[in-house]
């Protein structure tokens, strides 16, 4: 995945049959519906549903998952 996550990153999921979920790819731009079918063309083998996502909140990760300092979110529009 990209390095930098910011609000205009886009990531495809795939969810399997059994609920588990696998990023199928990430874009650090707004994909063309072009671009996100060809992706869902090259990963059908066994999802049964696509979610192409965008963040509404970004939360950085210390070391071990705890917060650095504060809150850690980043809400769009504060």
């Amino acid at each position: 995945m990209s390095a930098e996550m910011t609000y205009k990153t886009h990531i495809l999921i795939g969810v399997r049959e059994n609920g588990i979920m696998t990023v199928i790819a990430d874009w650090p731009h707004v994909p063309k519906q072009s671009e996100v079918q060809q992706r869902i063309d090259d990963a059908r083998n066994g999802y049964v549903t696509f979610a192409l996502c965008t963040p509404t909140s970004i939360m950085a990760a210390a070391g071990n998952g705890g917060p650095t300092g504060g809150s850690g979110w980043q809400r769009r529009g504060l």
